[in-house]
């Protein structure tokens, strides 16, 4: 097996691939720097982006996926600020198909979201099919009817209970042939990770996240949909139907689309409770 090599003749001691690598591989001695433990590595590139001379060469690394970074950060703290701030969840969509080039955008900046221990181990799935948006509507739908007789035949307390009017509003709605799983978006996006590893959904979460935000700057309409997965965590076939590897679990679900109205004011937030120490 390849290992991990540095240049000499490049390398200047600086040493910040000893001090970013999150794992020690990289240690100083003898005037050179040395490695230990490459076994224990887990191929997050520190050492090769932070290399100011490209001293290190990392075999597990496409170097050509490495881009150069900017020399400062590419737009100001208020700008980000307003954008992070004036994000809404988007329930209303065009009757408009999203181009494929644009959702390839989507999946691509979410696979640059940090993951543990840099597992980068989630799946997306893309779906753009009326027919297999309405059929997992109804399969929701005739989930939630059920389950919320179960609900309110029990005495027992559960944290769904309150979620009943949700329940048979979605199976009102059905009735009506309107969607209210998706709100009629023509794009749902979901994502997948193995289900006994604990920081898989925190993956999927954080990917989730960067898709949105690239979603917003190119005039995209999001909404994060829990419900959904309420459903594929009780209902077996809807994740077999979609292709999902056993072992695997739905931990992210996010509808696309073109927005019908535009907001013209920032949203109003509670005051943050803080506790400073």
């Amino acid at each position: 097996m390849k290992k991990i090599s540095i240049d000499r003749e490049r390398c200047i001691l600086c040493e910040a691939c000893v001090e970013t690598c999150p794992y020690h591989i990289f240690f100083p001695e003898n005037s050179e720097i040395h490695l230990r433990h490459e076994e224990e590595c887990i191929a997050c590139g520190h050492c090769v982006a932070v290399c100011p001379v490209e001293a290190v060469t990392h075999p597990a690394l496409d170097l050509s996926g490495f881009l150069p970074a900017p020399k400062s950060f590419p737009f100001s703290p208020e700008a980000l600020y307003v954008s992070l701030r004036g994000r809404r969840s988007c329930r209303v969509y065009q009757d408009k198909a999203v181009p494929r080039e644009i959702l390839k955008k989507l999946t691509d900046i979410g696979r640059y979201a940090p993951t543990g221990h840099n597992r980068q181990n989630f799946e997306f799935i893309v779906i753009q099919g009326k027919s297999t948006i309405e059929k997992l509507v109804q399969q929701t739908v005739q989930f939630f009817h059920r389950f919320a007789k179960e609900l309110e035949a029990s005495p027992e307390p559960h944290p769904l209970k309150r979620l009943l009017w949700e329940f048979h509003k979605d199976y009102e709605f059905a009735l009506q042939g309107k969607d209210r799983i998706f709100r009629g978006a023509p794009v749902v996006i979901l994502l997948h990770a193995p289900g006994g590893i604990l920081s898989s959904i925190d993956n999927c979460l954080y990917a989730m996240f960067h898709m949105v935000m690239m979603a917003e700057a190119l005039g995209l309409g999001t909404c994060l949909n829990r419900r959904f997965l309420i459903a594929t965590d009780r209902v077996p076939e809807i994740p077999k139907e979609l292709g999902v590897p056993a072992g695997n679990q739905i931990f992210g679900c996010v509808t696309v689309g073109f927005p019908k109205y535009k907001f013209h004011q920032l949203p109003s937030r509670k005051p943050a409770k803080v506790k400073w120490l």
